[in-house]
Order: C-alpha cells, then structure tokens, then sequence
C-alpha cells in the first residue's frame, strides 16, 4: 500500500546562491528525473521554498520513507550535491481539496 511521504530538501554544498533554481547545474537532467517522477504518479507536489534557494518540498506515493529515500537518492542533483535531503516524514492527510472537488 502507497503512503504519502513529504521530502524536505535543503541546498547542497554545490548550490550555486548566485543562480536562480533553473540556472543551477544540472537543471534539465533534474527536471526530466522529476517529470518523470510525476508522470508515473510517483510525485503528487514538488516546488522551491520562496525565497528561492532555501530549499524545497517534495511529496511522494511510496511505499515507506526507505523507499522514498531510494527514489530521491537517484536524482542527478543528489549525486552532484546541488539539493540534499534533509529529512522524510509519512504524512497523514485528513483534508484534500482535489479529492473533494472529483
């Protein structure tokens, strides 16, 4: 059974403060890892934190935190340090905006 896990991530050691999210290195192998992600349904919500390069929320269908760690670890800005993760939680959510309006 799929859980929903919230990733909270944190900029790495090479994240560029000087550069907006898209400008950092790597920006399209990240984007086509996440997009692939989301449309296989593995990602419900992703975004930057505001102010930009403060970090960023990501929330998945997985099976448990181990596996939403492995999901995450294989993104290419993880192997280059550009945006780590800081912590993974199982989330319980009790009201759904998007569910109510189907």
């Amino acid at each position: 059974m799929k859980k929903t896990i919230a990733l909270f991530l944190q900029p790495g050691p090479n994240w560029n403060p000087t550069k907006g999210v898209r400008e950092q290195e790597y920006w399209d192998d990240h984007a086509r890892f996440v997009d692939d992600l989301f449309e296989r349904g593995v990602i419900m919500l992703a975004g930057p934190f505001a102010p930009e390069g403060t970090g960023a929320l990501v929330i998945l269908n997985a099976a448990s935190i181990e596996e939403a760690r492995a999901i995450y670890s294989t993104d290419p800005w993880a192997h280059k340090e550009i945006l780590q993760l800081a912590d993974a939680k199982e989330w319980t959510i009790f009201l759904d905006a998007a569910e109510s309006r189907s």
